[in-house]
């Protein structure tokens, strides 16, 4: 656990969200535990779990202090993996009866909601009927639905409308994280968008976040045909490791559409560029596209892809790449949206010792004073006071936070004064652990923790447990 969390204390954010995405290190069942833990993208090694229920895992960050507050959502990654591992099927009655009792145990906890991520196994392997069940449990503990939308395949509106299908029939709000379509299609923006406004002009509670990024951050495997990964944990790793079972893994992924679209066309296989490789041979792929990864392998992209996972073994989940898939003008378009607020899709990281290793997107030190530095100070895209709403009120409100949000009286004193001409990120692709510039204090719950730009150690931050009315 990253108690100080330097690179979001450090650009402003007093408060995160865990659990986004269908991803969370809890509830955990010994039997899967390995398996919830290779899902923790890049934290396999250094991921010690000591705890077992959601409430638990809360209690770890009490115990160890932690310098931002913290709400946590009940991912669907880890309550699949709890009952299911990585099957590639609907559960039984008694398995659907187990999840959703775990969803419970969660929400009783103090979750804030159901997260999802529908683009990647094992979260993949979810119909929406089962989905609808858990968030009907949600939604008795007054919570709300988050995805990361199905739609890796660049039908992201499909997924769109899946997750208003959800929000309908399970009778709650619903989120959708990092919502833009697919390189630079303005008009599947636009639809996007307009299914948004029109399903809250019907009285629907619905919310979106954007970074403000062209590139997003995703596993390697999850380019890869949810079928492939209907088999056990080793023999999977095996499969890829085996020359003749991966060229039928690569012919099964060119026939498929998941395939097709992003590992068989250079305009897909040009944006795809490894980060976050841990195999010594790979080592020299490191910030290399899957077009120049299949020229220097003299394969096929898709097969050269297929070799670098064989050769990470074990660490195959892992595999990180950035995908450069958004426009700037997409990106304006969603954040002129009242109904989207700022988000980075990312994680509580450091420049030093353990966490130094863990290369990852710009996003984790730099979103927030970005938003100020580029869409409000140059592009002039939204006023300052738009762009601290999204990034302040409205987020608290979509979390159920009734006292954080906004300077009043009897609220808790999360603040951050700030440099308005010099505030900025630093970090970028090449380069992502940098500090930005011009974030001169944060006080979170009254406490000065960042103090001239310079972290001071402290430890103020609270576990924000929604308090339900079930």
């Amino acid at each position: 656990m990253n108690t100080k969390a330097e690179s979001y204390v450090r650009q402003g954010v007093t408060t995160s969200v865990l659990g986004a995405c269908g991803r969370s290190c809890a509830p955990v069942f010994e039997a899967t535990k390995d398996l919830l833990i290779k899902d923790i993208i890049g934290f396999d090694a250094r991921l010690q779990v000591t705890w077992r229920s959601f409430r638990d895992y809360l209690n770890e960050f009490e115990k160890r202090g932690t310098a931002q507050n913290i709400a946590a959502l009940v991912a669907h990654n880890a309550v699949r993996i709890a009952v299911l591992g990585y099957d590639v099927r609907a559960p039984t009655r008694d398995e659907l009866d187990e999840m959703r009792a775990l969803v419970k145990e969660c929400m009783e906890a103090g979750a804030i909601g159901l997260s999802t991520g529908l683009a990647y196994p094992p979260g993949s392997n979810a119909n929406i009927e089962e989905v609808i069940e858990l968030a009907k449990i949600a939604a008795q503990y007054d919570g709300f639905y988050s995805s990361h939308l199905r739609g890796t395949d660049g039908d992201y509106l499909a997924g769109t409308v899946e997750a208003l299908q959800i929000g309908e029939k399970a009778n709650l709000p619903v989120h959708i994280g990092h919502f833009c379509g697919f390189f630079g299609n303005s008009e599947e923006t636009e639809r996007g968008l307009g299914m948004i406004r029109a399903a809250r002009t019907r009285g629907m509670d619905i919310t979106c976040d954007l970074y403000p990024y062209l590139a997003g951050a995703n596993p390697l495997m999850a380019f890869f045909p949810p079928p492939i990964f209907n088999r056990s944990w080793n023999d999977l790793v095996k499969d890829f490791q085996e020359p003749s079972t991966r060229s039928q893994l690569s012919k099964e992924t060119c026939d498929s559409d998941l395939g097709a679209f992003w590992l068989s066309k250079p305009e897909t296989l040009n944006r795809i560029m490894l980060f976050d490789l841990y195999a010594p041979s790979n080592r020299a792929y490191k910030g290399k596209t899957l077009l120049d990864i299949g020229k220097l392998k003299e394969m096929k992209p898709v097969d050269a892809a297929l070799s670098v996972l064989a050769d990470e073994g074990k660490d195959m989940f892992n595999t990180g790449v950035i995908c450069q898939w958004m426009s700037e003008a997409d990106n304006f378009s969603v954040y002129r949206e009242p109904f989207h607020m700022v988000g980075s899709d990312g994680i509580a990281l450091a420049p030093y010792g353990e966490l130094a290793s863990f290369k990852f997107h710009p996003r984790a030190y730099g979103t927030f004073p970005r938003v100020i530095a580029k869409y409000v100070r140059e592009h002039a895209i939204l006023k300052l006071e738009d762009a601290i709403r999204k990034m302040t009120s409205l987020p608290a409100n979509r979390i159920g936070l009734q006292d954080r949000g906004r300077i009043q009286e009897g609220f808790w004193a999360d603040l951050v004064i700030f440099d308005y001409n010099h505030i900025t990120d630093r970090s970028t692709y090449d380069q992502p652990n940098l500090y930005p510039d011009g974030i001169e204090y944060v006080l979170i719950n009254g406490e000065v923790v960042v103090k001239k730009g310079e972290h001071l150690g402290r430890l103020p931050g609270k576990i924000l447990r929604r308090e339900h009315n079930a």
